[in-house]
Formats: structure tokens, C-alpha cells, sequence
């Protein structure tokens, strides 16, 4: 192959590029002949003689076609030259980097060894640290008349600490069982059980039998006495704890408060007589709550305020 030097002044380009392209083209059977002029140099003077390269791409004989198949220059600065071959110009001529590390020689380490021991364990503390260590170390390693227990001593009072705990429960569990005995029902020569029951500035005294559900309040029936539905259902509220609806009659007295104020007062009564009417509703009624007086009033208002805390208005003048 010869190569037009004036179609191609660049010196890096004859020095070494050109001729690996010619090796390259000869390779793939292409005839590189003197250009014909023009800046296309060596894509003007290519001619094939299979219709497809080696690398698969259809060239043509018409310059203009292959100008407009293969914009130039795209080669950083090679004009003419199609990318492709660029790529494998340079891959045959650019050396290989290698990173291999040279090979040590015997007995020859390079870089520095892992900390062991101790210096692993102290990498990345302190002056400060190191030297507090120290000193625990002098410590505990010093000469001294306090012995420390054995292992077995060690483990016998801490049987002994867990053995006092449990005697500690099974106690505390006697003491409920004998207050739980202790618990009998208490009901009049009728069968009747009663309490009083609290809520804000309402009193309720509460009295129930065995019946068939019938509930009076103030002489009058439940629906009456309460038409709210919500203050019913706080009152029959202990029944659906207990599972007993409908298996009691209530008698009930209120005075003072609102209507609110004596539903709930109603309920705390209806609670405390069913835990004294049978001592196996305790549990129950008291995990809902039911069987604790709830003590919150209204404040009184203070003098000089419109309210227990509500100010008046202040005007300057």
C-alpha cells in the first residue's frame, strides 16, 4: 500500500498512525491507493473489493454517499479516517497499562504489616483513652488483700437471690388469695344487695335482687328518668362486664347534679352492689374501672374573676 504524505501533512499521523492503518486495511482487504486529492485523502481512495468489511459495514464506491454515512472528521483531528479503525489503531498500538505489582522478592515484605495483639485493639484511640486504660490495667493487675468470689459463690447467691424472690411472690401470692377468701357476699334477709355510688355532686344509693331486668330511678322507669340513650348505657354498662343483663332489678335514689352527673353516679352504685352482691365480679369490674370513685368536680370560682379562672376583660381606661 503506499500512502499520499501531502494528502496527509501531519507528522504524528505518518509517524505511526498511517502506518498501522495501512497494516490494518491490508488486513481487512482493503486496497489503499494514492489519493486523489481533496481533504477526504484516504476515504477518497478506498476501494473494496467485497461488498462488506470485515467489521460488517457497507462501504461505497461513491464518495458522497460514504461522506454522508460517515460524517468526518470525528477521529480527534484525523480527517478522513473513519472512527472504527481509530479505535482499533489505538488498541494496537497504545501499550497496555498494567497494575500488576511487581513481583516481591523472597524474605522482602512491602507496606506495613496488620496491628496484632493489643496494638489492633488500641488503633484509633486517643492519647488520652490509652493512658485511662493503663491505669485499669495497673489496677486490676495490682497487689491487694480485697479476693474476688469464685465462680461458684457467685452463682450460689445469685440462686439464693432468686430463691428469696420467689418465696417473695408465693407470699404475696397467699396474702391475695386469704383477702380474696376473705370477700363474702353480703346481702339483707331478702337477698338484696346495696351501695352508694358517687360522681361529681350526684349521690346514688342503689339497691339490686334477683329479677328480670327492671330498672327504676326516682320512682321512675329508666327510659323516663333518663331520656338520653347515652346516659342509659353508662348505667347498665356493669351488667355488660359481668355478663349478668338482665338476671337483676335496680332501685336507685339520686339526688344532686346534673343528669350526667347521676348516670354515672348510678353506675359506680350499680358496681359496687353487684361486687357485694358476688365477690367474683371484683376482677372484672374492676379492670373496666368501675369500681373507683372518680373524683373531679367543677372549681369554684375564685372572687374577682368571672370564672374559677376566666378573667375579665382589662381596659387601661
Amino acid at each position: 500500500a503506499e500512502i499520499d504524505r501531502e494528502a496527509f501533512p501531519s507528522t504524528g499521523m505518518r509517524a505511526r498512525g498511517l502506518v498501522t492503518a495501512a497494516r490494518v486495511l491490508a488486513g481487512c482487504r482493503q486496497q489503499v491507493t494514492t489519493a486523489s486529492g481533496g481533504w477526504l485523502g484516504i476515504a477518497g481512495a478506498l476501494r473494496l473489493d467485497p461488498p462488506t468489511t470485515a467489521t460488517g459495514c457497507s462501504w461505497s464506491h461513491d464518495t458522497k454517499r460514504y461522506v454522508s454515512r460517515w460524517p468526518f472528521p470525528k477521529s480527534g483531528g484525523v480527517e478522513g479516517f473513519p472512527d472504527q479503525y481509530m479505535r482499533s489503531i489505538k488498541k494496537r498500538v497504545v501499550p497496555t497499562r498494567s497494575h500488576e505489582a511487581p513481583a516481591a522478592e523472597t524474605g522482602v515484605f512491602y507496606g506495613n504489616m496488620p496491628d496484632i495483639g493489643v496494638e489492633r485493639h488500641l488503633r484509633g484511640l486517643s492519647e488520652e483513652t490509652k493512658t485511662a486504660l493503663g491505669t485499669i490495667l495497673d489496677i486490676e493487675h495490682a497487689d491487694t488483700d480485697v479476693t474476688l468470689p469464685s465462680m461458684r459463690e457467685i452463682d450460689d447467691e445469685e440462686t439464693e437471690f432468686q430463691t428469696l424472690k420467689a418465696e417473695r411472690k408465693l407470699a404475696l401470692a397467699d396474702e391475695q388469695a386469704k383477702t380474696k377468701a376473705a370477700r363474702v357476699s353480703i346481702r339483707d334477709e331478702y337477698g338484696r344487695s346495696g351501695a352508694t355510688g358517687k360522681r361529681k355532686t350526684a349521690i346514688a344509693r342503689v339497691t339490686i335482687w334477683p329479677g328480670i331486668g327492671d330498672m327504676s330511678c326516682n320512682k321512675l322507669h329508666l327510659d323516663d328518668a333518663f331520656p338520653d340513650i347515652d346516659h342509659r348505657g353508662w348505667m347498665i354498662k356493669p351488667f355488660l362486664v359481668t355478663n349478668t343483663m338482665g338476671l337483676f332489678d335496680v332501685k336507685a335514689i339520686v339526688t344532686g347534679g346534673g343528669k350526667s352527673g347521676q348516670a354515672q353516679a348510678v353506675r359506680h352504685g350499680i358496681a359496687k352492689a353487684l361486687q357485694l352482691y358476688e365477690p367474683a365480679f371484683r376482677p372484672s369490674l374492676k379492670k373496666a374501672g368501675m369500681l373507683t370513685r372518680d373524683n373531679r368536680i367543677v372549681e369554684r370560682k375564685k372572687p374577682g374573676l368571672k370564672k374559677a379562672r376566666k378573667a375579665f376583660q382589662w381596659v387601661k381606661r
